[in-house]
């Protein structure tokens, strides 16, 4: 994934990526080393890698080589829990079920 700088462009090997998170009218793409906008939409992201993310909210993909678990939260909501990453990112009602599944079966 690329995103262009001030006359640069910062790469970030597909790879590498533990998120993706859609805010107003850009992504922030979550990497092992920081974070860079892109401003490439979601459900373009999603169609080109549908092995490597997996939809666990309208505004959030994950990497599902990273993805190891789901917490409880507040009043029965579920957050994701990613390898290398302290953040937790929240699982919407609508994708926990695939989630679920996903990390029961791989």
């Amino acid at each position: 994934l690329s995103a262009h700088y001030r006359g640069g462009v910062q790469t970030v090997p597909v790879e590498d990526v533990l998120y993706l998170l859609a805010e107003q009218k850009y992504v922030t793409v979550r990497h092992s080393d920081g974070r860079m906008l892109i401003d490439e939409s979601l459900k373009a992201l999603e169609q080109e890698f549908p092995d490597r993310f997996m939809r666990i909210h309208r505004n959030a993909l994950v990497a599902s080589a990273c993805l190891v678990g789901l917490e409880k939260v507040s009043e029965g909501a579920s957050v994701a829990v990613l390898t290398g990453c302290d953040e937790r990112l929240p699982v919407s009602r609508r994708h926990l079920p695939e989630v679920r599944r996903f990390l029961r079966h791989g």
